[in-house]
């Protein structure tokens, strides 16, 4: 095996279960190093150069996965897009196995510089606002149904579905109530949540949840029933994907 084959890179690859396919970082990449079809965002690792510039935009962090990986077996994009979740990290004996280094096995994820020429500081919150909420502010629960439709969920019924925009555009936007009957479902306002498709995509597989705003007030639109409601904008005009290679 020649050298630059033994070489470990450092591959920056999306993680399926956290991404809400938002386009941020295809559209941040600089170096067109991302890619997406109608399931996943990838990344190409024959392209990325680690400017990192897709890490601060993404709204999920989803953006910011890394493994260790022998330059010849690095993911394709091909493998990427049939993810449904993220591989497991190499062994240290697997990658000691492609010739990987002690120095290179402990080498810390690339991150932005603060500071440097063409980049932001970081932006440290507690330096601007109060670390502790107010008396009156209620406490958020997250992640009480799980992200896929195999776990813990919950069931919602539409009970309004409202147009919002003028006929003859060329987007879609409607204001959706769901409905959650006598299960517990609480939110406040400003969060979002996961919405998973009924039915199987066009390979048979789960819909990937999509991540909503939440548009309504903490008691939805109806005090005393247990209701949310979205806005959501869709697209009428078809977007092919741009083509890839590994």
């Amino acid at each position: 095996m020649e050298a630059s084959e033994a070489a470990v890179i450092r591959q920056h690859l999306i993680d399926p279960e956290i991404c809400i396919r938002c386009n941020t970082c295809e559209s941040t990449c600089p170096v067109g190093a991302i890619t997406h079809d109608a399931r996943n965002y990838v990344v190409d690792a024959s392209i990325c150069n680690l400017c990192m510039a897709c890490v601060p935009p993404c709204p999920t962090g989803s953006i910011d996965n890394w493994r260790l990986m022998p330059r010849s077996q690095a993911y394709s994009v091909e493998a990427q897009f049939e993810w449904d979740a993220l591989p497991a990290e190499l062994s240290p004996d697997e990658l000691g196995a492609a010739g990987a280094s002690g120095a290179v096995l402990a080498e810390p994820a690339p991150q932005s510089a603060p500071g440097e020429a063409g980049e932001e500081a970081a932006f440290e919150v507690g330096a601007y606002a109060a670390v502790i909420p107010p008396w009156s502010a209620a406490s958020p629960y997250a992640n009480l149904y799980g992200p896929k439709a195999t776990t813990r969920s919950v069931t919602a019924t539409v009970v309004g579905n409202v147009r919002v925009t003028e006929a003859g555009k060329d987007y879609d936007t409607h204001h959706i109530v769901l409905d959650f009957g006598a299960l517990p479902f609480p939110v406040l306002e400003g969060q979002s949540i996961g919405i998973i498709p009924p039915g199987v995509d066009a390979d048979g597989r789960l819909h990937h949840p999509r991540q909503y705003s939440v548009a309504s007030p903490r008691n939805g639109e109806r005090p005393g029933y247990n209701n949310v409601s979205l806005t959501v904008k869709r697209v009428l005009e078809d977007r092919q994907s741009r083509g890839c290679a590994a």
